[in-house]
């Protein structure tokens, strides 16, 4: 099962931070080229990455992503 990321809500949660790309990568502990692919829906990331971005923003799971479904298609 694949999660998906809410663009527009890390987007949001980004703006509110006042954070860049950049600065979403340090605050994760990922890779600037990660943070930019996830920022534009390029890249799904694995599970130890969605933990550290839902730790960055001290957001829920489920406010951050969405579980694949059936009728996704991608």
């Amino acid at each position: 099962m694949k999660a998906f990321v809410k663009t527009e809500r890390l987007a949001e949660l980004m703006f509110r931070r006042g954070w860049s790309r950049r600065q979403l990568a340090k605050n994760a502990g990922i890779g600037e080229v990660t943070a930019q692919q996830i920022c534009s829906g390029t890249r799904n990331p694995s599970p130890p990455v969605a933990k550290k971005l839902t730790d960055a923003f001290g957001v829920d799971f489920s406010e951050l992503f969405e579980l694949e479904t059936a009728n996704r298609s991608e």
